[in-house]
Formats: structure tokens, sequence, C-alpha cells
């Protein structure tokens, strides 16, 4: 017999890093009779937190969760650009990521990410959540990423971008800039990186994901030729009181 339903998965690495049980539902929408099911497995199974991707559209879907005491933390927005432009030269101060940048990679990353859905959620340590993002920067410079772009300044780096690849899609994972040099045409520069190197293999479209409260991201993608392709809103259910101090 399966450790675990068709409706929920059990999420160890998250689980191993915040120091907490959690799940994910594998659906995107559910009745009542559905939520029940997944909570009792949840209860069964120790679960203390447990994620939940709806539609943005689907309002029984939202009605039932939150009735059966999910938060909304995130909205979730998609966009996707299907036009791969001709590599073209890439900027003089880009390149891809050295395994020497990973000191500098990270505090950059514990100070770009605060918009989503961990920080949203006030169970989770905003401090682990600073970590999380130091730890999947780090990650991706060695080798979970197909591809990490950085920006230099002075020999330093200032911004990156990772690429993964699955079959004929990739995705763009992690942005960000130092705060010291935003708009200053950073963020195209980026971009620019990772479109070229996407350019020279089998790809037929580039997805991106950002939050639905993220007006300057999503302003970015747009502009540069990416269009929303779905939003979802993240619930997260917490089976105790939680706070900060227990995480």
């Amino acid at each position: 017999m399966s450790e675990s339903p068709p409706l929920c998965e059990r999420l160890d690495w998250d689980s191993r890093f915040f120091g907490a049980s959690i799940a994910r539902a594998t659906i995107d929408r559910i009745d009542a009779a559905g939520a029940r099911t997944i909570l009792e497995w949840c209860r069964a199974h120790a679960v203390e937190c447990l994620y939940f991707l709806a539609d943005e559209g689907d309002a029984a879907t939202a009605r039932v969760l939150v009735e059966h005491g999910f938060t909304a933390v995130d909205v979730r927005v998609t966009l996707e650009r299907q036009s791969i432009p001709p590599a073209a030269p890439v900027p003089a101060d880009t390149r891809a990521s050295r395994l020497g940048d990973i000191e500098a990679l990270r505090e950059i990353a514990a100070v770009s990410h605060r918009n989503s859905r961990f920080y949203n959620d006030g169970h989770f340590d905003r401090e682990r959540c600073d970590e999380l993002y130091r730890v999947w920067i780090e990650n991706s410079c060695r080798g979970w990423a197909e591809h990490v772009v950085v920006v230099e300044r002075q020999g330093a780096p200032i911004g990156y971008l990772t690429v993964h690849v699955r079959d004929t899609i990739a995705s763009i994972g992690l942005i960000a800039v130092d705060a010291r040099f935003k708009r200053q045409g950073v963020g195209r520069h980026l971009l620019s990186g990772a479109l070229a190197w996407i350019a020279g293999r089998s790809i037929s479209r580039v997805t991106v994901v950002t939050q639905g409260h993220n007006d300057e991201s999503q302003g970015f993608f747009l502009n540069a030729g990416f269009r929303v392709v779905s939003r979802g809103v993240w619930y997260h259910h917490w089976f105790a009181q939680r706070t900060t101090a227990d995480a």
C-alpha cells in the first residue's frame, strides 16, 4: 500500500529544512468531502502544515478551503514566453556564475525574496526563510539549476537569475538584484544572458513564476514579451498553533 494517498504528498526537504512535518495537496480543486479526507490523512500522519495551490478563479474550492481552516498566503502568477529570440551578444557585465560567487549571492538572496509565501505565513521563522533563499541560490550554483546568470560590477556579482530545464521547457527560478543597483538595467542584462543561453538549446518556451502583488516583477516580464498564463492561490493549513518562536 502506498504511504501517501493520491490527494497528498509529504515534502521531505521542506520538512527537514523548516523543522516541521509538511505535505502538499496534489490537486487544485476540492469539495468538502475531499477536504475532510486530506485533513484526516494529515492528522493520522502527524502533518503540521499542508500546502494547497488552487486556481484563483475557483470560488467553490476557495470557499471549502477557508471553511476547513486554510489561510490564503500568496497569489502565484505564471508567465510564459513561447517565441525564443535568436541568440544575441550578451552584455559585457553578464556571465555564468562561478563557485567563487556563492557567498556574495547568498547575501543578496537573504534579503531579496521577502514577498514570498513563506514570509507571508507568520508561522515560519523569518531568519529561516532568509536561509531558505541562501541555500536555494547556493544549490543552484552548485548544479541544481542548469544555468545561473550573474551581472557583476568591479569584479563582484550584484545580481543573479537561475534557469532550470525540463524536456523542452525552461523555467526561471530565482531572479534578484542587489538593492544598491536597482533600476540600473541589471535585470534586463540578467534576462538577456538567460535568453542567449536558452536560444542555443532545444527549448520551446520559457516560464517564470512571481507573486500576484509584485507589480514590478510582473511588469518586467510583460515588457520582455512574456504573457500571463495562469493565476493560483497558495493556501496553508496548520494543524496546531505554532509561532515563529517554535520554528
